[in-house]
């Protein structure tokens, strides 16, 4: 439709000679340079000539709304906006959609866009993709199907785009059963090969973990070009099969397909090279980007940091921070993540302190910086810049502050920034029941969790370390029971060493001890030494001597080097009475070179409180990036 405007437009310039002037006007629309095309348009040769062109008016004043919309002009935007409306242009469809371009592209206030959309006498169907577009981009995917629905019923038929547009707002929604309705409208008129709607239909399937429905997708299409290639690799990458996104990448790289592999492809691969840890492919893939020349490139560069961060190597990254050319601050905050992942929380304010505070994004990790510090006084610092800065909610920056405050001991300071925040994530919930749960109040964390699951967000494994934490510390022996079955029956999570430790830690307070240790002697992870060290402290607790001396028995054949496990029998053999075999033990401490760990505490003395801090007052005075570069 919108070829059939340009063709239509594109006649009309070929037929009909436009004046020098206009010429001078198209030309600056071209080249970008709105000013002076609207100079020229409002220019005293221009008015002596009258009024331009009646044929060439549509499309002088769409060249300009355009132009306007490419240089991010919204001012001259609405100058044009008054003259189209002098000019009552706004009936024609192509000034009109140029304007709708403008208003849902540019103007801070998207109900102007929509407003100019309810006001068009005629709507095309690329007037009703531009407004549905504009909901998917400010995240109202509810409006936009409402619309799509809208213009069905109005009989315009929807383009490519348009059936993408609503592809991603199901996919914002992560709704598996629309997204299959759509698809069947997709293939029922004929879109089922176009790679635009093939991207779309694989991140919808991808983002409802219908990973094998993605992959079919893809498989067929007749031609996939990099995009398609890219997008059901992340769709892998996204989904933790890191290894299967590394396989498909290899095939499109080395398969002799002759296609080209961008940014976001080796962002991707970079990705799943560090979530699997796979140091030395990551570095084959940096010295392939070396190679094709793309270190330049953000995406990349940002990934080749957070892959050496996943796989550890802290230097590894700083070097390749210390190198880049052209350092912003999407390579400073992933430099940040990079610190955090590694639980190198003083660098991470160290390098606050280089640097200073940029933009919203970076607030998150520094705040989780302090977090894990316990800096409850410089979290509070950075909490008063991000609002002074204008921050406002934003999701990871107020999860962040959730999980400060609770860490911290501010438990009910936490729950009301969490009952404030508009949006929240999983993340969010995962802070505010391990908040709970760290400072003693179990059943509100368990409460909390079940109203997460009644909104409807999915709990992952760390929700459930966190409520079986809350039920260990509470004493609800029935609850985390439910919970540990309720993982792995319906969830499909696999129990891991925290889990287990959680309800080991449970039912050892609950003093049932044969079950505590059945249930280690039929886990995947049964030899691990933390397992047996939770069992054996549980055992020191209640009167079955006979069992700790089994369990401290199989701690020292586990891990012969861990202190406690002898300390823990030691005690046993005392409080039995029975000495000549603590003297044994401890002889055989000294004979293995085992030494017993002093005990550590760790608080925030008056001394040296405000030991991270950094002059957050003073960074509106912190050279810009360009400038410390």
């Amino acid at each position: 439709m919108k070829s059939l405007h340009v063709k239509r437009h594109f006649s009309i310039l070929t037929s009909i000679a436009p004046s020098p002037t206009e010429s001078q006007i198209l030309h600056h629309c071209k080249l970008g340079a709105v000013p002076e095309a609207l100079a020229l348009l409002n220019s005293e040769a221009q008015a002596q000539a009258q009024t331009l062109n009646p044929a060439l008016k549509p499309v002088f004043y769409a060249s300009l709304l355009q132009a306007c919309t490419k240089a991010r002009s919204f001012l001259h935007g609405t100058h044009l906006h008054a003259h189209v409306l002098k000019s009552g242009l706004l009936a024609d469809r192509f000034v009109a959609n140029s304007l709708l371009s403008l208003y849902f592209k540019l103007s801070p206030h998207f109900s102007q866009a929509r407003t100019l959309f309810d006001g068009l006498s005629v709507k095309d169907v690329i007037a009703w993709t531009s407004i549905i577009s504009g909901y998917v981009q400010k995240a109202q995917p509810n409006s936009a199907l409402r619309l799509f629905l809208q213009m069905l019923g109005l009989g315009v038929e929807p383009n490519a785009f348009t059936l993408s547009s609503c592809l991603k707002a199901c996919s914002q929604l992560e709704n598996l059963p629309l997204g299959r309705s759509l698809h069947g409208v997709v293939a029922t008129r004929g879109f089922a090969s176009n790679r635009v709607v093939a991207c779309a239909l694989i991140d919808v399937y991808g983002r409802t973990r219908v990973v094998e429905d993605a992959v079919r997708v893809f498989d067929e299409l007749p031609e996939p070009d990099p995009v398609c290639w890219t997008a059901v690799i992340s769709t892998l990458a996204r989904n933790d099969r890191f290894g299967d996104a590394v396989g498909l990448f290899s095939v499109m790289h080395n398969g002799g397909l002759g296609l080209e592999v961008d940014g976001f492809t080796f962002g991707t691969l970079l990705n799943a090279c560090g979530n699997l840890g796979w140091l030395r492919m990551g570095k084959e893939v940096h010295g392939k980007v070396v190679t094709l020349g793309m270190c330049g490139n953000v995406v990349v560069e940002s990934s080749l940091l957070d892959m050496y961060g996943k796989c550890g190597e802290v230097g590894c990254a700083r070097v390749v921070f210390d190198g880049l050319e052209g350092r912003n601050w999407v390579s400073w905050t992933a430099m940040l993540g990079v610190y955090c992942h590694n639980g190198e929380c003083e660098s991470v304010l160290g390098l606050v302190r280089e640097w200073g505070v940029a933009d919203v994004y970076s607030f998150g990790t520094i705040i989780r910086a302090c977090s894990g510090l316990a800096a409850v006084r410089q979290g509070k610092e950075v909490h008063c810049q991000y609002v002074r800065k204008g921050g406002w909610r934003d999701v990871v920056v107020e999860s962040a502050l959730v999980d400060l405050y609770a860490k911290c001991g501010s438990v009910d300071f936490a729950y009301r920034l969490f009952l404030r925040m508009e949006v929240r994530n999983l993340i969010t919930w995962n802070a505010m029941i391990g908040g709970f749960a760290q400072n003693g109040r179990g059943w509100e964390g368990v409460e909390l969790f079940e109203e997460m699951v009644r909104e409807g967000v999915r709990p992952d494994g760390i929700s459930f370390v966190n409520v079986l934490f809350a039920c260990s510390h509470n004493g609800l022996v029935d609850q985390g029971r439910r919970y540990f079955d309720l993982m792995r029956r319906e969830y499909g999570i696999r129990p891991g060493v925290v889990h287990y430790t959680c309800l080991i830690d449970l039912l050892g307070r609950a003093e049932l001890i044969e079950e505590a240790e059945s249930l280690l002697e039929s886990a995947d992870c049964r030899y691990d030494h933390s397992l047996w060290a939770v069992l054996l402290g549980a055992c020191t607790k209640c009167s079955d001597y006979v069992t700790a001396e089994r369990v401290a028995k199989k701690m020292i054949q586990l891990e012969p080097g861990f202190h406690l496990s002898y300390v823990l029998l030691g005690n046993i053999y005392r409080a039995v009475g029975r000495w000549n075999e603590a003297l044994e033990i401890r002889k055989l401490m000294e004979e293995r070179g085992v030494k017993k760990m002093p005990g550590k505490s760790w608080i925030e003395s008056e001394k040296r409180k405000g030991s991270p801090r950094f002059d957050l007052a003073n960074m509106s005075s912190v050279p810009s990036m360009g400038e410390a570069v």
